[in-house]
């Protein structure tokens, strides 16, 4: 029997606990070029790039013009191809997806009217009439369908966004009808599909994309200097509600500094700041500074290539992990402004159970010195030379520097090589690179625990390999049941055991969740300013100007 969009909507806002999707790069600033080393080389991909012209369009007036800072930017703004970085915001307010959902919760229905149940793996979508792109051409199912494929067949920033989505089986019914097919029953089928983006598929082309994508969004990029700055103006032609704010300047701010100075002297209205900023700019007139738990946590991952320390070598991570302060690097970095994690999973996800705390050593001994030094040794560590990566933030480098000094403790050699956002990506998920150990923060962005058990293994080609880890392809085999088995118990169960293997293999040592801050000026009403799981942004299109 079908039922309404109305009936899911509740079992979501009552079931999921959601909390916010924070950037893959963390809080911070970005070098934003190339990689520097410290205690080696390094070398990494840098800016460049061109701006895609200027535009005739007449400047907006003063009191209707929205100025944000973002640290990052992915050097692209392909959806497809870009990773959590400050600029996928932008993208997010140019291009649409089927609904978007809140940190509250809410879900806003975009390209999608409403939502049949045919079963637990089809849905029939109804999606949105006379919708056109930015170029004229008409919004139709085969663009949807066009967007999941798309997606499908990207790599590890873009496969997640249709995890749930059986692409081969999905199909166009009319114009304006989808017949959604699931791969397996599943519960985050709202949060996975908010991030997938809707392409033109009759104009779409990966280079023009890049530096100017078209969507049917309440804005237009009118320019893109990559590295540097994004330009936007308010789709006058929009479906929806026009937006308030006319144009959209959004700066890319590697220094923490930059950013301070810049809502200090208001060249900005809104920007994430760090925590040792939080108190200062708490202080400044006028200023609102959010602090929340949103998703972000702190994390260490191994390199299981075959040229890495790291492979085939347990008791070499194990060693890392008890050699690891976590209290102290909280307490240094993040000003206590955290909380200690004791399973690699959050415990924000709502399937989350206290039995997953402390399943093995690493999380119920923790720190340990002399029990890392003995591994280190015993396993060969320390005749080897560490690489540890970071994302260029400054706390992933001042992480990594603690780090360096918490393993020459237990007489590992450590060197620091620091990159951007976009390029740590790539070597992370482009299988045997460059180095054994990275110091990020991840996210769990469906809040469920299987997000990391079933992607953060999956899209790494250095941990598909058979044998890369034990029994391995029996791991592989379980995980996705973390992201979709209804009965509870089942659910548990399998939760249960795939984390306990997950642990015992040591893929991944989790630290500690992270507060995350915002801080925006009084040209804002702090009553529109709603934060989206997709982006761990403002929607832009909410924002009031005052």
């Amino acid at each position: 029997m079908k039922s309404t969009v109305k009936k899911v909507l509740a079992l979501l806002l009552a079931c999921l606990l959601i909390v916010g999707l924070a950037a893959c790069g963390g809080s911070g600033s970005n070098t934003g070029g190339g990689g520097s080393g410290t205690g080696g080389g390094g070398s990494g991909t840098g800016g460049g790039g061109s701006s895609t012209g200027g535009s005739d369009t007449p400047a907006a007036p003063a009191n209707k013009i929205l100025n944000v800072a973002v640290s990052a930017d992915a050097n692209t703004l392909d959806p497809v191809n870009m990773n959590g970085t400050g600029t996928f915001g932008a993208v997010w307010a140019c291009m649409e997806g089927l609904w978007d959902v809140t940190n509250e919760g809410e879900v806003i229905m975009q390209l999608c009217e409403s939502v049949d149940y045919d079963s637990d793996v089809v849905n029939t979508l109804h999606l949105r009439k006379g919708v056109k792109f930015h170029n004229g051409n008409p919004f139709t199912a085969s663009d949807v369908l066009f967007s999941m494929k798309l997606h499908a067949a990207g790599g590890a920033s873009a496969k997640p966004r249709v995890q749930t989505v059986d692409v081969e089986n999905t199909k166009v019914i009319d114009d304006y009808t989808l017949e959604l097919h699931m791969i397996a029953p599943t519960i985050c089928n709202w949060t996975v599909l908010s991030q997938c983006l809707i392409y033109d598929e009759e104009s779409y082309n990966e280079e023009t994309a890049s530096m100017q994508p078209i969507g049917t969004g309440p804005y237009k990029i009118t320019e893109y200097v990559p590295g540097s700055s994004i330009t936007m103006v308010r789709n006058e032609d929009y479906w929806g509600t026009k937006p308030d704010a006319e144009q959209i300047n959004i700066k890319v701010l590697a220094e923490d500094a930059q950013r301070v100075n810049a809502l200090e002297t208001k060249l900005v209205d809104f920007s994430p700041i760090t925590t040792t900023d939080f108190d200062y700019v708490s202080g400044l007139k006028d200023m609102t500074v959010t602090a929340a738990y949103t998703g972000n946590f702190a994390i260490l991952n191994f390199n299981f290539g075959e040229h890495a320390v790291f492979n085939h070598n347990l008791d070499a991570r194990r060693a890392v992990c008890h050699a690891i302060n976590t209290e102290a690097i909280l307490n240094t970095v993040y000003l206590g402004k955290g909380k200690i994690m004791n399973a690699p999973i959050p415990d924000y996800c709502f399937d989350y159970e206290d039995r997953f705390n402390d399943m093995t050593d690493i999380y119920s001994k923790g720190y340990d010195p002399e029990l890392a030094k003995q591994l280190a040794e015993s396993s060969g560590l320390v005749n080897e030379q560490v690489r540890i990566i970071t994302n260029g933030t400054t706390n992933c480098i001042r992480m990594a520097e603690m780090l360096q000094g918490m393993l020459q403790q237990i007489g590992v050699t450590a060197n620091i090589f620091n990159y951007d956002a976009a390029t740590v990506w790539t070597m992370q998920f482009s299988g045997d690179g460059d180095w054994d150990l990275l110091i990020n923060t991840s996210i769990a962005p469906n809040r469920r625990c299987g997000d990391l058990m079933v992607n953060g293994v999956r899209y790494r080609p250095d941990m598909c390999v058979e044998g890369a880890f034990d029994d391995n392809l029996k791991y592989l085999e379980l995980a996705p049941l973390c992201m979709s088995l209804q009965d509870e118990k089942e659910l548990s169960d399998m939760l249960y055991d795939v984390i306990g293997r997950y642990e015992s293999n040591v893929l991944s040592f989790s630290l500690f969740d992270i507060e995350n801050f915002n801080a925006w000026n009084s040209h804002i009403d702090p009553a529109s300013v709603k934060i989206s799981v997709g982006t761990s942004q403002p929607r832009y299109a909410d924002i009031i100007l005052k």
